[in-house]
């Protein structure tokens, strides 16, 4: 429904319920503000938005506009001026922006706010980007009447946090920053203490601004008072160049704009897309890029002679290369090769990768399945991933969110913000785990089950679906085989049965059932902590996972909860490009596209165990803590630092950067966004795909790719999934209306002018396609006995590489330890910090413990990826849980 109003002799049509701040946008007029933000609640704290309002008059008796002389509505204004940051249009309504009484509101508000406010623009971070600055000299008073004398004066550089400083004469207390972390990233450790010109802003947390978004406040101030510590006092707003780019530390695939000056990254700011990160960036995306200006940079190829790494030439490195691998292959065959690839390269250096194992040495030898990748991977959503249009930032109380096995705020901030924002705007929110996560204050339906068991508990729910005939009526039985048959196997799973195994009550299972199944629109976000056991006492990826892939795929189909925006199945994949190397078929049995492979190669284990002669390895670290196979007897390496696999090898090649070059992305919704270089190369390294390039034409491959992008086109030919996609149409302009129905006030953060990306689509929204209704039996529950489940999370502040580099986050690096609960630590007599000997596959190892109440009883966890690896000595490549013997020591 829609209403018409007047505002400044201009007439506008928008929904109804528009406030009147964001309906004068509509028609080009805007209206100033401090305390207002769109995607806050408004509360009309700094009254800089005020202006003159009239409604038609009503005669009370017909429900009619009264008339005038002219046969106009007689307007009855307001007696003062209205907040347009708080009221709703009405039919009729008119408004003045610009009258003589709003105007000087707004000189009188602006001197209060200027009477301690330093006249330090000179020096100010936020100076030529400041909304203070620029409505001053837009509304203000050209001189003060206020004495300097009796200036309130207040910290100049008061520690909020370890990566935020506050300037509290700079703040105009306009509380974005307070409600930013309440209402949007759901911390509430920011708050406003005391009153009148003493009221400032502190952090009570422990430690102090605890939070994973703390750098977005420093976006939304609309002045200068907080500040990031990288980034105080370095450049002015004007003196940087800002080039679009992509975040490369998780998969949601965050806009970013890397503001660079003379050859450094100043700062990265968040770049707005709604469909992907909205405005926000978490704090890993933010600080993280300090990598890129490291001292440790590898940049120039490198030769083992004599048991030393020696610099060389890459005619001589490359050349070196060809010949040993050619020697190879003439004395043991082409699948005497193999090769490793990271999730973290973007799409063109994947698909040339796997091309080039394939199609120029002739192995299928080929997988990413390493490290972080190794624990997780998924072929689900190529058939019922989120349908092309989905925007979690616009799903209300229709939809509802199943979210297992992952830690959205741990594993993908961003994701964990949209999902947080959708439950807060109505949708109902079911978050299944084996221990509590942020995300379960928000739910609707919490159910903890027994690690090993989340397969159980979706066979559970679709139990529930079938007897309560809750099917997606359309889908059901037009569009699918194997009903009947999946129906017979999931009678024997009524929730009683599966109660037992799981450890949730039948009620909350059927709840939780009925609530997914009567929802108009149903999204699944599944990550690695839902996967079984495997062979009933080791937690795997590929093996155990399986069945529950089948079963988030048999739960959205049955529903209907598919082919269609804002319903589907998002995996929770680790990497940028997890996606993407997934798409591209960097795994043994799969090529690009998700078409089978006749003639399967080795998996990444097989290739580390001594299946191969000689290895390739772009991008990935894969002998972390592994010693290298005997077999082994060639490794070349192309990589960012001298890693742990780098040391060992007889090769290495400098890599750039993807600060350094262009590329694409796909992300966790396949959305594919390109990005492009900010920075300069260091010394001689060598975009990834360039190197693969010159490597195969040294092999005698007729090679002629001249630009990434020249890579993509060829990917939009060869690749269904990926056709219609250029460089070109990866930064179409976003139209008038996407842009205006989202606008962001100057000042917060770089608005959305072109570049969203194409996303492609899943199978099921292809109306003739058949979806399987597959059925692969749950993997045995784990055993009773003695011990504790060891359970290896992920955690946003890890060991990587990467994020090591980076020394502004230091302090929040997660440090090796073992998490138990209060009730183990007391049974075991153990303190905070006292050691902990844990034990299993024949590997022991100690660590200090931390005692944390969001671990089960019963249950140990050391997360992975840090530093020494202790998880994974533990559980092995690719193993999620195990039974271990714990003791204090």
């Amino acid at each position: 429904m829609t209403v018409t109003l007047t505002i400044d002799g201009r007439q506008a049509t928008v929904p109804k319920g528009t406030l009147i701040v964001e309906a004068a946008k509509q028609v080009g007029i805007e209206i100033p503000v401090f305390c207002y933000h769109p995607k806050l609640e408004p509360v009309g704290m700094c009254r800089m938005c005020l202006v003159t309002v009239g409604t038609p008059l009503v005669n009370r008796a017909t429900g009619q506009s009264q008339l005038d002389a002219d046969g106009l509505p007689i307007i009855r204004w307001f007696p003062k001026p209205q907040t347009a940051c708080t009221m709703s249009v009405s039919e009729g309504m008119v408004v003045i922006t610009d009258s003589q009484e709003v105007a000087a509101d707004r000189k009188a508000i602006l001197e209060f706010l200027l009477t301690s406010h330093p006249l330090d623009c000179p020096v100010c971070d936020k100076g030529g980007e400041c909304p203070l600055q620029d409505l001053t000299y837009r509304h203000g008073p050209g001189v003060s009447r206020f004495d300097y004398d009796s200036k309130h004066h207040s910290a100049k550089r008061y520690p909020l946090g370890d990566l935020i400083v506050l300037d509290r004469e700079r703040c105009i207390l306009c509380a974005r920053c307070t409600r930013f972390q309440s209402e949007i990233a759901q911390d509430p450790v920011l708050a406003i203490e005391n009153r009148g010109r003493d009221a400032r802003i502190v952090s009570y947390s422990n430690p102090v601004f605890d939070s994973h978004y703390s750098g977005n406040t420093t976006d939304i101030c609309p002045v200068g008072a907080l500040t990031s510590r990288d980034f105080r006092f370095h450049a002015r707003a004007w003196e940087l160049t800002n080039i679009p780019s992509l975040c490369n530390h998780c998969g949601v695939g965050c806009n970013t704009v890397l503001s660079t000056r003379r050859g450094q990254i100043a700062r990265i700011m968040p770049r707005q897309n709604e469909t992907v990160n909205e405005v926000w960036i978490c704090d890993k995306g933010r600080f993280g890029h300090h990598f890129n200006s490291s001292p440790y940079r590898l940049t120039m190829p490198l030769i083992r002679r004599d048991g030393e790494l020696v610099e060389a030439s890459w005619d001589d490195a490359l050349q070196h290369v060809a010949s040993r691998l050619t020697s190879i292959i003439e004395a043991h065959g082409s699948d005497s090769i193999g090769g490793i690839a990271g999730a973290c390269l973007p799409n063109e250096d994947l698909y040339l990768f796997q091309k080039f194992l394939r199609e120029v040495i002739g192995t299928h030898n080929v997988d990413h399945r390493v490290g972080l990748s190794a624990t997780f991977e998924d072929d689900t959503v190529y058939a019922v991933g989120v349908g092309t249009g989905t925007d979690l930032g616009r799903v209300g109380r229709d939809t509802a969110f199943l979210v297992i096995g992952s830690d959205l705020d741990q594993e993908a901030p961003i994701l964990y913000l949209r999902v947080a924002g959708a439950a807060r705007h109505g949708a109902t929110l079911i978050t299944a785990g084996g221990r509590p996560t942020k995300l379960d204050k928000q739910s609707n339906h919490s159910l903890r089950y027994r690690y090993g068991t989340a397969t159980h508990l979706l066979l559970g729910m679709i139990h529930v679906i079938l007897e309560a005939n809750l099917t997606g009526n359309e889908t059901v039985p037009h569009r699918v085989n194997g009903l009947n048959e999946l129906r017979a196997n999931v009678a024997d799973w009524a929730p009683e049965r599966v109660a037992e195994i799981t450890g949730v009550p039948p009620d909350e299972i059927r709840a939780a059932a009925r609530a997914f199944g009567e929802a108009k629109n149903g999204i699944v976000l599944y990550g690695p902590e839902g996967l079984g056991w495997g062979n009933g006492t080791q937690g795997t990826s590929w093996e155990a996972g399986s069945p529950l892939r089948q079963a988030v795929a048999n739960l959205v189909t049955l529903t209907g909860f598919i082919g269609r925006p804002n319903n589907g199945v998002i995996a929770v994949l680790p990497h940028a490009n997890s996606r993407g190397a997934a798409d591209l078929g960097v795994v043994p049995d799969r090529l690009p596209g998700y078409v089978p492979a006749e003639r399967p190669g080795l998996n990444a284990q097989e290739m580390l165990g001594g299946g191969v002669r000689a290895l390739l390895v772009a991008g990935a670290d894969p002998l972390a803590g592994v010693t290298l196979a005997d077999e082994l007897e060639f490794l070349v390496v192309q990589e960012l630092f001298l890693t742990q696999t780098a040391q060992q090898a007889d090769v290495i090649l400098p890599a750039a950067a993807l600060a350094e070059r262009d590329g694409t992305f796909t992300n966790l919704e396949r959305w594919v966004q390109r990005f492009d270089p900010g920075l300069p190369v260091p010394g001689q390294a060598r975009p990834d795909w360039t190197i693969i390039r010159q490597l195969a034409v040294l092999l005698g491959a007729d090679w002629a790719y001249a630009t990434v992008g020249g890579v993509l086109a060829e990917m939009a030919q060869a690749i269904p999934l990926y056709r219609g996609m250029s460089y070109e149409q990866l930064s179409q302009p976003v139209s008038l209306s996407r842009r205006m129905s989202h606008y962001i006030y100057a000042g917060m953060s770089f608005q959305a002018e072109m570049r969203e990306g194409m996303q492609w689509p899943a199978l099921a929204e292809d109306g003739s396609a058949k979806l399987e209704l597959d059925w692969l039996d749950p993997p045995a529950p784990p055993a009773e006995g003695d011990g504790f489940t060891l359970v290896a999370p992920r955690v946003l502040y890890d060991g990587g590489t990467l994020l090591g580099q980076a020394e502004i986050l230091g302090t929040r690096l997660v440090q090796p330890h073992i998490a138990l609960s209060s009730a183990d630590a007391a049974a075991l007599g153990v303190l905070d910090g006292q050691g902990l000997q844990v034990s299993a596959n024949g590997q022991s190892i100690s660590l200090p413990a931390r005692v944390d109440g969001l671990v089960p009883q019963g249950v140990v966890a050391i997360p992975r990826n840090l530093k020494g690896a202790p998880a994974e000595s533990l559980l092995g490549e690719g193993r999620i849980f195990s039974r271990v013997k714990v003791v204090k020591g």
